[in-house]
């Protein structure tokens, strides 16, 4: 009896300190598990790089208009990367121009364009260095110019206006990000670029030979959507809130400029008035624009993107005009009101 009463004072004793264990242990349990669940992915990726018009998403995030748990802005430091990340499906958008998104949709990638970020009025350039101040001058010379059918109407078109054939010049195909290198280590004579780098390579010297002002109406950038991110009513949502907040810094940028110009600096560079000026040359849709462009079977995008094609033809690039054309939908739109754009 005596070793049988021992043993029930010990369990008497010892059972505060199990159930404490088992709780320590419980607690340990769960925050081991929770560690090892990976984050909730967002509703929504998109990627972008810096150009003035896809800054606007970014100054909203960074002022709390977009919720980054439901959207996430992936920066990224060309167009060419943020393609590759749509087309592996790593990221549901991107940032482009509409030339980038026939071409990933021609690759088998299926895109549904959604917004109209700006329209380029100036604000791409072929910029020539020292030596290199007419268009007469780029006979002979290497100029650096991205692999996309907009690069090549942009040299198309500078070479019609100076009277030259393709075979007077050497085009040398590079990234934005390889371009200011490219300049400085004397690898190109010229460059077909945009903002922001066009500033800067134009107060280091450099001459504006052409801009997409003498092609108006031609250069849109856009939002490109994996419809398949839309079959979720998550991801709808989640693309209204970012289109809902593009057009509220939108609103901000127009109401206030100087506080804008000082928030966009933070990734366009310089202070708010040189961030302020990247913006020269582009056109930003509203609402109503937005409803106007992309509403109604947007027929000036798809006849933008038969010119882009035909010029693709022209130069070689693609045997036929026959190319798939993305879906395009005013439907992610806030409700118009009225607005025009500046």
């Amino acid at each position: 009896m005596g070793r049988q009463v021992l043993k029930a004072s010990q369990r008497a004793a010892m059972t505060p300190a199990r159930v404490l264990q088992g709780l320590l242990l419980a607690i340990a349990i769960a925050v081991l598990a929770g560690a090892c669940t990976p984050a909730e992915r967002p509703a929504l990726r998109v990627a972008s790089h810096v150009w003035p018009g896809y800054e606007l998403m970014f100054m909203a995030r960074h002022e709390g208009w977009l919720d980054s748990k439901a959207v996430e802005l992936v920066a990224t430091g060309s167009a060419t990367e943020s393609m590759q990340l749509l087309a592996s499906g790593e990221v549901d958008g991107a940032a482009l121009t509409f030339d980038e998104v026939l071409r990933l949709q021609a690759k088998g990638t299926d895109l549904a364009v959604v917004l109209i970020f700006n329209i380029s009025s100036g604000a791409d350039m072929l910029i020539g260095k020292a030596g290199v101040d007419s268009l007469a001058a780029l006979d002979g010379k290497r100029i650096g110019v991205e692999d996309s059918a907009l690069g090549a109407l942009m040299l198309h078109k500078a070479l019609q206006a100076a009277e030259l054939p393709h075979g007077a010049i050497t085009a040398v195909p590079m990234t934005i990000d390889a371009q200011h290198g490219a300049w400085h280590d004397g690898s190109i004579d010229a460059v077909v670029t945009y903002e922001p780098l066009a500033s800067t390579l134009l107060v280091a010297g450099g001459e504006l030979l052409f801009d997409s002002s003498q092609i108006p109406d031609t250069i849109y950038d856009v939002l490109a959507i994996r419809p398949a991110a839309l079959q979720r009513r998550t991801g709808r949502a989640a693309l209204r809130a970012l289109l809902g907040a593009h057009f509220r810094a939108l609103d901000h940028l127009r109401s206030n400029p100087a506080d804008a110009g000082y928030r966009l600096a933070i990734r366009l560079g310089g202070d708010g008035p040189t961030a302020l000026r990247t913006f020269r040359g582009l056109h930003l849709p509203d609402v109503h624009t937005n409803h106007r462009l992309l509403a109604h079977g947007a027929p000036r995008l798809h006849a933008v993107a038969a010119e882009l094609l035909a010029v693709k033809r022209e130069i070689g690039a693609i045997a036929t005009s026959a190319a798939p054309v993305p879906q395009i939908s005013a439907e992610y739109l806030p409700p118009p009101n009225g607005q025009r754009t500046r």
